[in-house]
């Protein structure tokens, strides 16, 4: 009968959690997050501009060095239409992740305040890196998932 109870207890726990914020469809979830000059942004007023693609990496994610060229790529001929936010998970602090941004040219926008954007990471439910999300004007999810979204699909 207590076995019961927990794994109903534990089924209704991961219904709830597989619900929030992370499938296609649902609505982003919202945030503010700094950048390491101290810009606050918010996904709201980066939604403004048009989609936003949230790029959840680290500093020692080799996958998402990998990337950093279609990134900067899709940054360069979407840039009035989209906004590539990419939210460092990694725990590394600022002086790291600003060296990794000039060392590997990063060309978008770079969100880094360590603690809030593992929050951030956990509202989004991102389990590895990289973890890409695109966001519509919106605010709705079109695509969650590890590598490139086929942007030209919803950007025109």
């Amino acid at each position: 009968m207590k076995y019961g109870i927990l794994l109903a207890l534990c089924l209704s726990i991961f219904q709830v959690q597989a619900t929030v914020g992370y499938k296609v469809g649902n609505t982003a979830p919202e945030f503010k997050l700094k950048t390491l000059d101290k810009v606050e942004h918010s996904l709201s007023s980066l939604r403004k501009k048009g989609h936003v693609l949230l790029v959840f990496w680290a500093v020692e994610c080799v996958y998402c060095y990998a990337h950093i060229k279609e990134f900067n790529h899709a940054h360069e001929k979407y840039k009035s239409k989209l906004t590539i936010a990419a939210i460092n998970i990694g725990g590394e602090y600022p002086v790291e992740v600003s060296e990794y941004v000039k060392d590997n040219k990063l060309k978008y926008l770079v969100l880094s305040e360590r603690l809030n954007n593992l929050d951030v990471a956990e509202k989004y439910r991102v389990l590895g890196t990289p973890t890409l999300v695109l966001v519509s004007p919106q605010g709705k999810i079109l695509f969650y998932g590890h590598r490139m979204p086929e942007l030209g699909r919803w950007i025109k």
